[in-house]
């Protein structure tokens, strides 16, 4: 972000009596939260840094172990003022708290928004040096020589040689497709923080959702390809098990002829006593290889492909249904919104990353399908994201997946909706093209995963019954634009 857009947002009035009550974070995202439901949204993302205070219930942001020194030394402290440093796009928050001797400590919270070497420091005056307390990102002299960020170090800004770009701001301001800021547009924003929020939650996360869309579709055409090298190879070996009489019939030729065979010869010919006509047949030999070998191998070419057949048959089927299923989710793929504006994303950490491209139906601000694709997704729509005023679908009888409906405002369900969900889920389940599939619905607040239970295992009460038709996911993305008609 221009150093002028930066300078501005630390000029904007901030409301009197922020007090710092913890941080938190989400990938390489951080936020500062007060004590009146607002918070201090800081991006670290290599291309663009940037910082704009929002109330936006948008991530669901967990623990920042790396910055739990800075975290306990803010607690309670006052937010006093925002100002930016005069060399580069550094952002210097002041804050302060009572001391036990009954002073004020000052602490200062440094934002480092320069691109690729983002970072968050915290520091305290100590003889008119700020001396460090934490910081995001560690680095010694080892790995830079310049200068380096360690608790207990003395505080050195990055080198000079940043150009800053000043000048007055023509509002409105808005932003285009590449995030670039557009001033005196027709229709913007009159202040800069309300700017970088917007290219955050608009431009960059919607650029975020097209990269997971790019990567889930290069991943599924990666397993496509795959399959589809096993099903050639697969269909090799059958073909080859079909020869089982064959093999069989040349060991017995072998054994029979076993003394016409001149010792390192590369074949045969021998008449074909199985054959009506009686006709020779040339048998190809392993000439480095005796004769007792060449007659066993053809035997075990015989036990293989006739113990291997019923199986290969069986891979084959598999590997044919992998492969329609795997186009199916790239047609669908391609109409799948990602990522939803007053949607919780979730945050990603640990052993087991929670996946943030659930597949998704939008029917507008107020409702929004999310459709689990297997009992990782089903336990992460349930039991994860929805809330109790949702609604859930399951088929009665048959195996499927978990549909919910997010009821983002909290309304009545309007039958439409009722009837889409039981559609929805009658699709995504064994009973995908039948007719007339029993489908349960109740709210989530009836929905109940038992401690210890298999992935996707949920227990459910108050639920009622609808008899429908299932509908696949393009067909309810028509039925929708008509609705909006």
């Amino acid at each position: 972000m221009q150093y002028k857009y930066l300078t501005q947002f630390a000029r904007e009035e901030i409301n009197p009596g922020l007090f710092y009550r913890s941080v938190r974070r989400w990938r390489d995202q951080y936020a500062l939260f007060f004590n009146d439901e607002k918070y201090l949204q800081i991006s670290l993302m290599q291309q663009d840094p940037l910082c704009f205070f929002t109330n936006k219930d948008v991530i669901e942001w967990g623990s920042a172990p790396e910055l739990a020194m800075m975290d306990q030394h803010l607690k309670r402290a006052q937010l006093d003022n925002i100002s930016i440093s005069e060399t580069d796009r550094i952002i210097i928050l002041r804050f302060s708290k009572p001391d036990p001797f009954q002073g004020r400590q000052i602490l200062t919270l440094i934002l480092e928004l320069i691109p690729q070497f983002g970072n968050i420091i915290l520091t305290r005056n100590e003889n008119d040096k700020l001396i460090i307390i934490d910081c995001a990102k560690k680095i010694s002299l080892a790995e830079n020589r310049q200068r380096q960020l360690l608790p207990a170090v003395e505080y050195e800004p990055p080198p000079a040689g940043f150009v800053n770009e000043t000048g007055d701001i023509n509002f409105p301001v808005s932003f285009d497709d590449k995030n670039k800021v557009i001033e005196d547009a027709a229709d913007g924003f009159h202040n800069v923080n309300d700017l970088l929020e917007a290219v955050y939650y608009e431009g960059w996360l919607q650029k975020l959702s097209d990269q997971n869309l790019r990567s889930q579709r290069k991943s599924l055409n990666n397993k496509k390809k795959k399959k589809t090298t096993k099903l050639v190879k697969l269909k090799t070996e059958l073909d080859d098990a079909e020869k089982q009489t064959k093999w069989l019939q040349i060991g017995e030729l072998l054994k029979a002829n076993i003394q016409k065979v001149t010792p390192g010869s590369d074949k045969i010919i021998l008449v074909n006593y199985y054959d009506p006509d009686m006709k020779e047949i040339v048998i190809d030999l392993k000439p480095e290889k005796s004769m007792q070998w060449n007659i066993n191998h053809y035997f075990k070419k015989y036990r293989k492909a006739k113990t291997g057949k019923l199986m290969i048959s069986e891979q084959i089927k598999l590997t044919e249904i992998e492969i329609v299923e795997l186009d199916k989710t790239l047609k669908e793929i391609e109409e799948i919104n990602l990522l939803l504006p007053g949607e919780k994303l979730q945050h990603v950490s640990g052993k087991n990353p929670v996946r943030d491209n659930v597949t998704r139906l939008i029917i507008d601000d107020n409702w929004v399908f999310l459709i689990g694709r297997n009992s990782t997704e089903n336990d992460l729509i349930t039991t994860r994201i929805a809330q109790s005023q949702d609604w859930w679908f399951h088929t009665r009888i048959y195996r499927g997946t978990h549909v919910v409906l997010r009821n983002l405002k909290k309304q009545e369900l309007p039958e439409h909706l009722l009837r889409l969900g039981c559609r929805l889920a009658a699709y995504f389940s064994k009973a995908g093209k039948s007719t007339n599939v029993p489908v349960d619905y109740t709210q989530i607040r009836h929905v109940r995963k038992p401690r210890g239970s298999a992935p996707g295992y949920v227990i459910y009460t108050n639920q009622k019954t609808l008899y429908v038709d299932p509908l696949s996911l393009r067909d309810a993305r028509q039925e929708i634009a008509e609705w909006r008609k």
